[in-house]
């Protein structure tokens, strides 16, 4: 007489296999894995039953099915590219890995409907909390995430309104303080250089350069914002826009490392020398920024910093329940030889 074997999954199991044999409706099973706190322990222990026998789920989703929690944050961003982006990972998965969490990326490829779409998804599942970059959101993205009774982290740059909880640099101060360094060191005839910002980023760099220029009652109307990805070409291509526009600008202002260096070597090509001729700035202190000749001056983002900093934000919140709305980290000047 042979002996029964449990059943395995085959990778073909579906969620009317588990229906089935624990005896429900899809729709039931479907309601017990995305919100396990919405039935019977009596019932969520059947569906548990048939989901383990038929390998149904990974171990994790059965726990957190288990214990009616989720260990997954969800963390949506533009572009993994992103200058920052990485390091803002790596900040996070430092904090919240150990603590048992893990943490599902998507990239939205800064399109509000691949970002509402991938939400969309996501919120439909049992996730813990979500993560998002301070850049804009449709009012749909924020109207869901409102209701969503989960934690949500905006980081990166301090916003106003933000949806919930929310860590960065404040991107007006840092641009100003920016700019105010060059007018203290006596240059004149300054120009900023945007390049594909979102535009809410975009008008708080404008705002702080507006300020600044305004305060010293400078002409603040030499800026160009590229619709071009910010890196060393769109640097490079963007310096002779300039000259032609301003052949009087002494220093030049970049949003970003890759945009300041690509102007460091057009200026290089053009025997424009720096900072004699053109002082030349960035924002974000990447790595290429001390390695570029002249080594660039630059507004440092800690970018890690900022992750882990929202990662201790949000196991607060998980763990205790509350936590303040807005925590603003500190960017810091990196005085080099470009200026």
């Amino acid at each position: 007489m042979s002996i029964p074997r449990k059943r395995r999954s085959t990778g073909k199991v579906t969620i009317a296999d588990v229906a089935q044999l624990a005896g429900v409706g899809t729709m039931t099973v479907s309601r017990a894995l995305r919100t396990p706190e919405q039935v019977s322990d009596k019932l969520r222990e059947k569906i548990e039953a048939a989901v383990h026998e038929l390998g149904y789920m990974p171990n994790l989703a059965a726990s957190a099915l288990a214990s009616a929690s989720s260990h997954t944050i969800a963390m949506v961003v533009p572009n993994l590219a992103e200058a920052g982006c990485s390091e803002m990972f790596a900040g996070l998965q430092q904090i919240l890995q150990p603590a048992g969490y893990q943490i599902m990326l998507a990239e939205s490829q800064h399109r509000v409907e691949q970002e509402e779409k991938l939400l969309e998804t996501l919120l439909a599942s049992n996730i813990a909390a979500a993560i998002l970059l301070s850049v804009e959101h449709s009012t749909t993205v924020r109207q869901w995430l409102k209701n969503a009774s989960i934690p949500v982290m905006e980081m990166g740059a301090i916003r106003s309104d933000p949806i919930d909880m929310n860590i960065g640099i404040d991107n007006v101060a840092a641009m100003y303080e920016l700019t105010e360094m060059l007018i203290q060191r006596g240059y004149q005839n300054i120009g900023l250089l945007c390049a594909n910002q979102e535009q809410w980023i975009f008008q708080q760099h404008l705002h702080g350069w507006y300020k600044a220029m305004l305060r010293h009652h400078m002409s603040p109307n030499r800026v160009i914002n590229a619709a071009l990805p910010p890196n060393f070409s769109t640097g490079a291509s963007q310096l002779p826009e300039f000259l032609l526009a301003w052949p009087e600008l002494d220093a030049l202002v970049c949003v970003s490392d890759e945009l300041a260096c690509g102007a460091l070597y057009e200026c290089q090509r053009r025997r424009i020398k720096v900072p004699d001729d053109l002082a030349v700035v960035g924002f974000g202190d990447s790595d290429v920024s001390q390695v570029c000749q002249p080594p660039l001056t630059t507004m440092a983002v800690p970018h890690r910093k900022i992750g882990s900093e929202a990662g201790r934000a949000l196991l607060e919140r998980l763990n205790q329940g509350n936590w303040s709305d807005r925590k603003s980290i500190a960017s810091s000047l990196c005085m080099r030889e470009s200026c």
